[in-house]
């Protein structure tokens, strides 16, 4: 088995799926408009407004150890600055030997972690 897909409710699905297409390198599944891909193809978010609760999650008062969605970076800093232009709000930025990274929030609130790392963390191909 492998991950197809992680689904986030937000407060405006539209807006959400933009603002990460635009400055984040996601794209749009070609199988429906309710799913944005990363650029690798492999990893999808269904993104949507449920009708079942009152109001979406408040992601801005979430820590960011509780939830986030982590990228890879190659120049963290420097994602961070543009990000930051675009409308995400920094919230950290830690750089240790071997490990830069940096939690933003974008828009709506939900929190971004940029990572870069001197050994990833996924396994050989079996």
């Amino acid at each position: 088995m492998h991950l197809e897909h992680v689904a986030i409710d937000v407060a405006d699905p539209v807006a959400f799926k933009d603002w990460w297409v635009k400055n984040l390198g996601m794209r749009v599944s070609a199988a429906s408009d309710g799913f944005i891909t990363d650029d690798s193809g492999t990893f999808t978010l269904e993104v949507y407004r449920t009708n079942t609760t009152p109001s979406a999650p408040n992601y801005r008062s979430f820590d960011p150890m509780t939830f986030h969605i982590a990228f890879l970076s190659n120049n963290v800093d420097a994602d961070v600055e543009r990000l930051v232009k675009a409308g995400a709000e920094k919230v950290e930025v830690v750089h240790k030997p071997g490990f830069d990274m940096a939690i933003l929030r974008d828009p709506q609130g939900v929190c971004i972690q940029l990572v870069k790392r001197a050994t990833s963390i996924f396994m050989a191909p079996r």
